[in-house]
């Protein structure tokens, strides 16, 4: 008979499973919604933050949309002559917001007495990440369609390009599944599956044959 860790392991890994489909389901159709307060709060960031040089950042369904005050002419960065014809970029905020239903499935898969209110403060946790995440893409957007004339900006602290392009990489491939995955492991480590798996693990090794 498999030890009780073991038993608490497969029950958990089965609910996730399971519950992956429909959480995945509704952030499908709910992740434009989603997103709309991280696109307001990257809006205010970002045109604060480079007055010359954003215009606007919208949201276009579940994207965002970047647009400058600046135009290319004959390989020249030019002021637009309107403000809607700036160049613009638009983001996936879908690479940032899965972390949402990937959470929801490792939280409500797991036995605990209160499961609305910690997965509340579980999403207040993840949020802040959506945006810092979305704002470090639009950066490296910036960076990599400007260069100099948007790293070297007078009077503007700009990140440098490496630090740009780590934080853009972290925030698109590390942070959006490891952030929820170790929420989920803080609210759950009273529970008996990460009390049994930790016991396992700390548990002395038996002499060997």
């Amino acid at each position: 008979m498999p030890p009780p860790e073991t038993n608490h392991l497969r029950h958990f890994l089965l609910f996730v499973f399971v519950l992956l489909l429909p959480c995945f389901s509704l952030w499908t159709v709910a992740s434009a919604s989603l997103v709309t307060p991280a696109i307001g709060l990257v809006h205010l960031i970002l045109t604060s933050w480079f007055p010359e040089f954003v215009n606007v950042v919208y949201q276009q369904g579940p994207d965002a949309m970047l647009m400058t005050l600046l135009d290319e002419v004959d390989g020249q960065f030019v002021p637009s002559l309107e403000a809607q014809e700036g160049l613009g970029f638009r983001v996936n905020t879908r690479v940032l917001s899965y972390a949402i239903p990937f959470y929801a499935a490792l939280h409500f898969a797991t036995e605990k007495q209160h499961y609305l209110a910690s997965f509340c403060w579980g999403l207040l946790v993840i949020y802040p990440f959506i945006v810092l995440g979305l704002l470090c893409i639009c950066l490296k957007n910036l960076m990599v369609t400007f260069g100099s004339l948007f790293l070297e900006q007078p009077g503007v602290y700009v990140p440098g390009q490496g630090t740009i392009g780590l934080l853009y990489q972290l925030s698109v491939l590390i942070i959006p599944p490891l952030v929820p995955a170790l929420v989920w492991a803080w609210q759950s480590r009273h529970t008996p599956l990460l009390k049994n798996l930790l016991d396992a693990a700390n548990r002395p090794a038996g002499p060997s044959r």
